[in-house]
């Protein structure tokens, strides 16, 4: 009897090649893959250029399916096993190699370009997950969205889709097997039951991409199931054609689907909406690049007597097979230069450009190419392979645990007495006498990241008095916002306001203080440059922005008597100035010429008062209509016609607006003196 596991010595391909010339499919491949990583490139350099220039990931997914099918299908099969370990090899060949020498390279550049802040937390463990293909896992673990403003800062970002295509090759080769290696009396029955199943996985994955697009975004960009349907489609162009493949199209049929499947492609890269993806506007793409798929298995018929076009000429096809290097590589130099020079002007994009060519390039030649073309990489058994493939993850794992470590020991090293000095606090605490005041109370700070950004000041307080320190924060949330109504803008992330308020007098009693403090103050600027200064101020004063303080008013003022009623002290913090210069970005050489670093580390005191004086007049009306303390830092961090992030080598906000221990330390006594007063 035969053994399961092997076949026939005659066995062949249960598919012909379906190219009609040589290399004439391979071409048209080619070019695909060359537009769909030339409209993220555009995309991720500037997206007002090619507002849906994401979507040149559907189109790999598309071609992704499509091509891995063919390679299953086309490759003649001694056994069931090497069927599965011949396709894992090819994977790694392909994949690994690159991908490993990137991550490799960019822990090592990040240890010196890129300092740890909010913006680059987490960057590690991308890399770490992306080297097992589940660096998408890891992003919907942290709740990093795509579209977030962290986003642009993470050299590892882009590995999220690998990590979808590698998990997909786990699944696909299985269904793939049903068709290869069927008896001859089950084949047709087997191929029909597969092609079935093929098709409700395809359409539980659109039902799962609509569903989870509404209820969790970050699910539906990151995660398989709602990603599969678009390489699954590719596969089953692939068995279409394959089963298909006699019957002939005529030549203006190609031309139609091939204009179809352009128009399909171009519309989305131009009226794409990032809240309606990946359903519906991922659908559009996709059946595009099928259409141009199918059109480019002869692609000669669509050229003009025969000769190049724009998508066969050399160039198309070069930037199609480096197209995977390009993908890798332009993310990293886009993110270095965002953390350095900038990325925000002409001259930083042509750099840019032409480091991710002359990069990409040297990666295809001498990593992608050498690692699949060596005469002792082909004479390898595939278990070897397989396993020196483990043999490299693990030790990638060991050299970004190494840099990771490094970094932090670079990033401690920074921080005092730069962000945090040692000797300044302990002096300044000496001279602060231990107090009784507080006793059996607590004091909590509740709100945002900048009820987060006074621990240190809370530490303080809890070292010198009797009471108890303690917070209440939901960063990117916040709580009893002055600024806009409080309807929350990420019910994915955020609790409501009622139940921060219900979390909060559960753990309280009264008599204990209560400091609520929210960014309640525009952005000067965003991450790579500053705002327009009057559209700021014209926005502040519309009559929108009118109408969401008077909400805002009216919500925070329930919450504030809800809160007295329990017996609680009440302390608004007022909000503390904004700057355009971000200190932990802007410290170093290679920073000087960015544009978000050049106004300095100090912003004059009269546009920082225009921009908080409409907040201020409802901090001072809750204030007044409730009895409740409004406590102002804004007089020590302005002592003069400035606001400071650093003074006298000291750096007393970390970012844009977030203050150090520094800023903490400034502004102790009147804290500790409001105390004093509340509790006496």
């Amino acid at each position: 009897m035969q053994n399961s596991d092997t076949l026939p010595s005659d066995h062949k391909p249960l598919a012909e090649k379906i190219h009609t010339e040589q290399g004439q499919h391979l071409r048209g491949i080619d070019s695909l893959r060359a537009l769909a990583v030339w409209v993220v490139i555009v995309y991720h350099l500037e997206a007002d250029f090619l507002p849906g220039g994401f979507v040149g990931v559907d189109i790999f997914f598309a071609i992704s399916g499509f091509v891995i099918t063919k390679s299953l299908m086309e490759r003649e099969q001694k056994s069931l096993t090497s069927f599965f370990t011949g396709f894992y090899r090819r994977r790694f060949i392909r994949i690994a190699p690159a991908l490993f020498v990137y991550l490799i390279m960019m822990v090592t550049l990040v240890q010196y370009f890129i300092p740890k802040t909010f913006l680059s937390s987490g960057i590690y463990d991308t890399a770490r997950w992306a080297v097992f293909g589940a660096s998408n896992i890891q992003l919907v673990q942290s709740n990093d969205g795509y579209f977030g403003e962290r986003m642009d800062y993470s050299p590892f970002i882009q590995t999220w889709s690998l990590g979808v295509e590698e998990q997909f090759y786990i699944f696909w080769p299985l269904l793939i097997a049903l068709f290869v290696f069927a008896g001859a009396k089950a084949q047709k029955i087997s191929q029909r039951l597969t092609i079935v199943l093929i098709a409700i996985l395809t359409g539980a994955s659109v039902f799962i991409s609509a569903r989870d697009g509404q209820e969790q975004p970050i699910n539906a960009f990151y995660l398989l199931p709602s990603r599969f349907w678009e390489l699954a489609a590719g596969g089953l162009l692939y068995l279409a054609i394959s089963r298909y493949r006699n019957h002939d199209v005529s030549l203006n049929w190609h031309r139609a689907l091939f204009i179809i499947g352009i128009s399909l492609i171009t519309i989305t890269l131009i009226f794409a909406d990032v809240q309606q993806f990946p359903f519906w506007w991922a659908i559009p793409p996709v059946l595009g690049t099928l259409l141009l798929i199918f059109t480019s298995v002869n692609a000669a018929r669509i050229t003009t007597n025969g000769s190049p076009t724009l998508l066969t000429a050399r160039p198309t096809i070069y930037f199609g097979n480096i197209s995977y290097s390009l993908y890798l590589w332009h993310w990293g130099v886009f993110v270095l230069m965002r953390w350095t020079v900038g990325l925000s002007t002409w001259w930083h994009w042509i750099i840019a450009l032409a480091a991710t060519i002359g990069i990409s390039a040297a990666s295809y030649k001498f990593i992608e190419t050498p690692v699949r073309t060596a005469k002792i990489f082909k004479k390898m058994p595939d278990w070897k392979i397989i396993i020196s493939g483990i043999l490299m993850a693990l030790a990638t794992i060991v050299i970004i645990d190494a840099s990771r470590s490094a970094w932090n020991d670079k990033a401690s090293a920074g921080r005092d007495p730069a962000f945090v000095n040692s000797k300044a606090i302990k002096e300044k605490l000496a001279t602060i006498k231990k107090s009784k005041i507080g006793e059996s109370r607590q004091i909590v700070f509740v709100g945002d990241s900048h009820a987060g950004h006074y621990k240190h000041m809370g530490q303080w307080i809890q070292q010198k008095t009797k009471a108890e320190f303690s917070r209440l924060i939901n960063y990117g949330c916040p709580y009893v916002d002055l600024a806009a109504a409080a309807a929350v803008t990420r019910p994915d992330v955020c609790p409501s306001e009622d139940e921060i308020t219900r979390e909060l007098i559960d753990r309280v009693k009264p008599g204990d203080v209560v400091v609520l403090s929210s960014f309640s103050n525009p952005r000067m600027a965003g991450h790579d440059s500053p705002y327009d200064e009057a559209g700021l101020l014209e926005n502040l004063n519309s009559e929108d922005s009118q109408k969401g303080r008077q909400e805002a008013f009216a919500s925070s003022k329930k919450i504030v008597e809800e809160l007295q009623a329990k017996g609680l002290n009440v302390v608004l913090a007022a909000p503390t100035p904004v700057f355009v210069t971000a200190a932990d970005r802007c410290r170093d050489w290679f920073n000087k010429v960015n544009l978000i670093c050049q106004n300095g580390f100090k912003e004059e005191i009269d546009y920082q008062m225009k921009l908080r004086d409409p907040v201020m007049i409802s901090y001072q009306r809750l204030s007044d209509e409730t009895g409740a303390v409004l406590w102002d830092p804004f007089p020590y961090l302005c002592p003069d016609d400035f606001c400071y992030s650093e003074k006298n080598g000291d750096y007393l906000f970390i970012d844009q607006h977030h203050l150090t221990a520094n800023g903490n330390l400034l502004l102790l006594d009147s804290m500790m003196a409001l105390l004093q007063d509340v509790w006496r």
